[in-house]
């Protein structure tokens, strides 16, 4: 039983991860213009059954818009309550990018390589539960703003650059 029990603590330990959870932060988000409630985005399984190619359903994110996107891990033992959001992104629309090309370029270039290692955990560790939920947008300035406001206030735990400096110095500080 000991070796079963350190087994399943060192499993655990490699899936830990860590939230701020910082009100004041959350109060400086500022969007009016687009209702980003969670039940307004489109969500997806990311992979597929096996967790070695897309799920269907990434074919269906589009590709002439830009937006943002969000990866979570989602536990249906109290559906609803149990998503963990873990990293959120944006895709401008430009000649060379689209929410499509950028959302499957995660799977194709982070999920077996060190280049973003925070990325390659989310894809050791969750892929079997791993989610994504996008939100089209049409302006790529907005793209812009909402995610640096979403990184800014949020501080996901994938997430590793922050835009604002204030912030990014007291993380670093604490950290």
């Amino acid at each position: 039983m000991t070796g079963s029990a350190f087994s399943l603590g060192e499993e655990v330990e490699l899936r830990k991860v860590e939230y701020k959870l910082h009100g004041e932060l959350w109060k400086k988000f500022t969007c009016a213009d687009f209702d980003l409630k969670f039940e307004n985005w489109i969500k997806l399984k990311y992979l597929n059954e096996n967790a070695d190619d897309f799920d269907g359903g990434v074919l269906d994110v589009p590709n002439d818009k830009g937006g943002l996107y969000m990866f979570y891990v989602k536990c249906n033992i109290i559906s609803g309550i149990t998503e963990y959001p873990l990293y959120v992104g944006r895709a401008q629309i430009t000649e060379n990018q689209n929410l499509r090309k950028r959302v499957k370029e995660y799977f194709q270039k982070y999920s077996k390589n060190n280049e973003r290692p925070k990325l390659t955990r989310m894809f050791n560790y969750w892929k079997n539960d791993l989610y994504l939920a996008y939100f089209p947008l049409d302006d790529n300035e907005d793209v812009i703003s909402i995610e640096n406001q979403f990184i800014n206030s949020l501080l996901l735990p994938m997430n590793t650059e922050i835009p604002d400096t204030e912030v990014k110095q007291a993380i670093k500080a604490f950290q």
